[in-house]
């Protein structure tokens, strides 16, 4: 009996202790559960750990979950799944996860959301990607990507130099790839052709990943006659991301290049359909209509283009780019009258659209010969793109021919600057401007320059002879007007005049 209290004072000293063990036990295993998805659900840290694994989808779904938090931390979890959704050419999340950053942060953050955001929604060809563009200067006026959704902005509103300004400060400010995308894009709408393709290149170097530079440099391969290298570039983009809707508004107008308009429409109306919104892209349906009727006329069928046109003129009596492609087609059949009454229908129906200006322009001065009024509509398209040697040289041209001769050696003096410029009209128009105005020394540069680019132009060798008979050399007078003559120049003056000279006559 006496064993019992001993027994009893035993068991009230381990029961006790082995309570407290388990209690201890209980509380760590509870605070091991509240502590440890602590550290595990800091989702910039745990998608960047994933990310440098590899782990893209982890990391995406890292980001997803811290997204759907509150405040700061949430913000920048959805800025930073928006770059790696876009980097995967998933346009349509990005836009959604950029949409959300910009609703949770503040001051510079809040602004690159906002310019990653007008950014793809371009691209995308939805949303309101000016808007966006203004909200975002207006939550980080210096912001790298506020300016380069500016200057993305500006080329879109025709301002191509304000285009390149911000867009050179965006890449002076560390920018990378995008900042090279936007001073690509400024420099194409510039008509700097050759700074675009480095910059887009640079970009794509810089950032493979991005599909905007491949997208540019498509564009400016086009432009300078290289469609063919242009289409792999798009198709690739394309596979990448089937919803980028400026790659197939670009591969409709590369394979328009290529001669393949039959196909283009079906890029045309996949751009169409995706962008309801995007102008552009709903006018590209008509643009390759035309251009399926411009190819009859490539193959010899100027009639039946006429007649295709006119049919879809008729069926689309407001369409500035129908109008525009039935007056071509009436050009190829000479048919001055009409081309331009269409001409000058599309221009009152689009006047901010450069080509119809220009067409109109060039109608009125080489199948009217009105000089005088072909100046306005040379003008306004030269306006609207100010590099465009095209244009410079017609406009120098008519200027010349409307006896503005002054006016006509500036804007002449400009194109034949451009970079690459070998356009013989222009260096003759310059030369003819210089005759006008007895600048005998710079009309002989001029003009030397045409010849050598044109040497079966008879007008520029008999022009360059006029020059050296300005400047009493009477050697190079009758090198230059031999040649005129024996290239059929027929002006009976020039042909007096080297006559007497050959035969022994001094220049006076």
């Amino acid at each position: 009996m006496k064993r019992w209290p001993w027994l009893l004072a035993l068991a009230l000293v381990v029961v006790p202790a082995a309570a407290d063990a388990r209690d201890d036990k209980d509380k760590k295993d509870k605070k091991d559960k509240t502590e440890a998805p602590a550290a595990a659900l800091d989702p910039m840290a745990d998608a960047a750990a994933k990310e440098a694994a590899g782990d893209i989808e982890g990391a995406m779904t890292a980001l997803a979950k811290g997204a759907e938090g509150l405040g700061t931390p949430a913000g920048e979890a959805a800025l930073r799944l928006g770059q790696l959704r876009e980097e995967r050419g998933e346009l349509d999340l990005a836009i959604d996860a950029y949409r959300l950053a910009a609703d949770k942060l503040d001051g510079a953050a809040k602004g690159e959301a906002l310019g990653r955001l007008s950014v793809a929604q371009a691209t995308r060809g939805m949303g309101d990607p000016a808007a966006t563009a203004e909200a975002a200067v207006t939550a980080d006026p210096e912001g790298v990507w506020p300016t380069i959704a500016l200057s993305h902005r500006r080329v879109h509103e025709g301002k191509a130099k304000e285009g390149v300004a911000l867009a050179e400060k965006a890449v002076s400010a560390g920018g990378g790839a995008a900042a090279l995308t936007a001073l690509g894009h400024a420099q194409e709408a510039a008509g700097d052709m050759a700074g675009a393709e480095a910059s887009f290149r640079k970009a794509m170097a810089d950032n493979p990943k991005r599909l905007g530079p491949a997208i540019g440099l498509a564009g400016v391969l086009r432009l300078t006659e290289r469609a063919a290298e242009a289409e792999p570039l798009l198709a690739q983009v394309i596979e990448a991301s089937p919803g980028v809707v400026d790659a197939y508004k670009e591969m409709a107008r590369v394979k328009i290049a290529l001669g393949r308009s039959q196909e283009a429409l079906g890029d045309a109306s996949i751009a169409a359909a995706m962008a309801e919104g995007d102008k552009d892209a709903q006018g590209l349906v008509m643009e390759v209509k035309v251009a399926r009727a411009l190819e009859e006329l490539r193959n010899g069928k100027t009639d039946l283009a006429v007649q295709d046109l006119t049919q879809l003129r008729e069926e689309n009596p407001e369409s500035a780019e129908v109008r525009l492609g039935l007056a071509r087609a009436q050009i190829a059949r000479r048919d001055a009258p009409s081309a331009i009454a269409e001409l000058q229908k599309a221009v009152e129906l689009d006047p901010e659209r450069a080509d119809t200006q220009y067409q109109l322009g060039w109608a009125l001065l080489m199948m009217k010969g009105d000089a005088a009024g072909a100046v306005a509509p040379l003008q306004k398209a030269v306006a609207l793109e100010p590099s465009n040697a095209a244009y410079l040289t017609s406009l120098g041209t008519a200027l010349g021919g409307a006896q503005q001769f002054d006016v006509a050696i500036d804007v002449l003096t400009q194109a034949t600057s451009l970079p690459g410029y070998s356009k013989p009209e222009g260096y003759l128009s310059l030369g003819q401007a210089y005759v006008n105005t007895k600048n005998y020394k710079d009309a002989a540069a001029a003009l030397e320059k045409a010849t050598s680019l044109a040497p079966e132009n008879n007008q520029a060798w008999a022009t360059l002879g006029w020059a050296y008979f300005g400047l009493k050399d009477a050697d190079k007078f009758k090198a230059a007007a031999g040649k005129a003559r024996s290239l059929g120049y027929k002006e009976p003056t020039l042909l007096s005049y080297l006559k007497r000279v050959e035969d022994g006559e001094a220049i006076k």
